[in-house]
């Protein structure tokens, strides 16, 4: 009889563990896939980092982990997972791309939430008040001409400085269409933005909600700063 309870008590237990273990489970998001399999994996998609791939010759999926992305390509079967040692060494230094750059600081590429300014495109904004512009080159000083409608700023960048504030008197609008063109370049970019709730620096989590809102460079950023070495 006693026997017969503590294995009723021990049964209790494990359903109350089983859901905990289920949410714990690490998750991979494909990012991109092209090839014959391709509808099996679209973008967006979420799978259990133990899941099997099948994919057939001419197929490409790009997943990404917790802390790093990867590329399978086909024919062949593969573990989704992306994490190895050399990954999570890395994820540190990966996830600091979720913050904006100190000012006067120097990076071959900006981070996750700042405006590239060598884009053109739907860019999705989680802090308004923290808006960076950022331009690859910042040996010398520039001056960046921002128009929304009939109101217009003009920004200066100091030399050897690659990121600056979005400008104050010039709101972000959610939806809002800006053109920028640098001083007598004559040829402006147009960027539209999405105001997006701040996700965790879960890099999933930050790909799902780049994926659905359309925010393509972004999205390619994240996944190029979380490439595994091949």
């Amino acid at each position: 009889m006693m026997s017969r309870k503590y294995t009723w008590m021990a049964l209790a237990g494990a359903v109350l563990i089983l859901p905990c273990m289920a949410s714990a489970a690490a998750k991979v998001v494909v990012v991109k896939s092209v090839g014959p399999s391709a509808k099996s994996y679209p973008p967006g998609k979420a799978l259990p980092d133990s899941a099997s791939i099948a994919l057939r010759s001419g197929d490409s999926v790009t997943l990404l982990g917790a802390s790093a992305s990867r590329t399978l390509r086909g024919p062949g079967t593969f573990t989704a997972s992306t994490v190895d040692r050399s990954s999570l060494s890395m994820a540190v230094g990966r996830r600091s791309r979720f913050g904006a750059m100190r000012s006067g600081e120097i990076s071959a590429k900006p981070s996750l939430w700042d405006v590239d300014v060598t884009r053109k495109g739907k860019i999705c904004i989680a802090e308004p008040a923290k808006l960076k512009l950022w331009r690859p080159n910042a040996e010398a000083s520039a001056t960046l001409n921002i128009r929304a409608g009939a109101a217009s700023q003009t920004i200066d960048f100091p030399s050897g400085h690659a990121t600056v504030p979005w400008p104050a008197k010039l709101p972000v609008a959610d939806g809002g269409e800006y053109q920028l063109e640098w001083d007598g370049s004559g040829e402006p970019s147009k960027v539209s933005f999405v105001m997006v709730k701040a996700p965790t620096d879960d890099l999933v989590d930050a790909a799902q909600v780049l994926i659905e809102k359309g925010c393509q460079h972004q999205l390619d950023l994240l996944v190029e700063t979380s490439a595994k070495a091949e």
